[in-house]
């Protein structure tokens, strides 16, 4: 894909070809489980997939509730939200959106936890006139985690032209009490939350990657993450919640 931000349309894409292929769900019904069944027809503007899938917990979905859908398209993984639809006896379907959105390809091994993360976020301009400690801090939790960043949930929606003064308040490894974070992208999620993508900001590239109007109103103790922290950060991560 070209870009974080790029969006694609459901109309330029044939999902003829996912027909018999595995897409991985995460819904309401079982917040923080995946679920993966496969394709077994295309129905209009429909996707319908198999009901017999891991568990039993296919079968058992409720109709209508809202379903982040992962698929991978032409070898490159692309999300969308939906809602589950169920006719009394007929087979699962979800509709497909009108946008989907590629999900961007890391560095580091993406580790699906909800972590409790505090954070305050800002652009370079408001930045400027705005004192540190009258911004407004929200707490909540991550989508998932890497060494080079996050994927977190809000309730607003963030440009890229936004920042982040985060703390992770992971225990077990050594990281600064805040750090900074640049968003890379969002997307709608469910319930009229965002999902924001945000990369974490390394003492070693700060003045390369950051605005210098930003730079000028941040403290430097805000750039104690360097590449080393990144590094730890990754092997916590792995070594605690990674696949075995």
């Amino acid at each position: 894909m070209a870009s974080d931000r790029t969006v694609i349309h459901s109309k330029d894409i044939d999902f003829s070809e996912l027909v018999g292929r595995e897409i991985e769900m995460r819904t309401e019904q079982f917040p923080g489980k995946s679920l993966t069944s496969k394709v077994l027809s295309i129905t209009g503007d429909n996707i319908v997939i198999d009901r017999s899938g891991p568990e039993g917990l296919i079968d058992s979905l409720i109709h209508n509730q809202e379903v982040e859908v992962l698929v991978n398209y032409r070898g490159e993984p692309v999300i969308f939200n939906s809602k589950i639809a169920i006719p009394s006896k007929g087979k699962l379907r979800i509709a497909v959106a009108e946008e989907l959105f590629p999900v961007t390809n890391r560095k580091f091994e993406r580790i699906e936890i909800h972590q409790e993360v505090r954070l305050t976020y800002f652009d370079d301009i408001s930045i400027v006139t705005t004192r540190l400690n009258k911004l407004k801090w929200i707490e909540t939790k991550t989508v998932n985690i890497s060494g080079g960043g996050m994927l977190v949930e809000i309730p607003v929606n963030l440009t890229a032209d936004f920042y982040m003064i985060l703390n992770l308040g992971l225990e077990g490894v050594d990281l600064p009490d805040l750090m900074v974070g640049s968003v890379r992208h969002s997307r709608p999620a469910m319930a009229s939350l965002f999902h924001i993508g945000v990369e974490f900001i390394t003492r070693e590239c700060y003045r390369q990657k950051l605005p210098k109007s930003l730079v000028r109103n941040l403290p430097q103790k805000l750039f104690e993450f360097d590449n080393k922290s990144r590094d730890n950060l990754d092997i916590y991560l792995v070594g605690k919640y990674g696949k075995a």
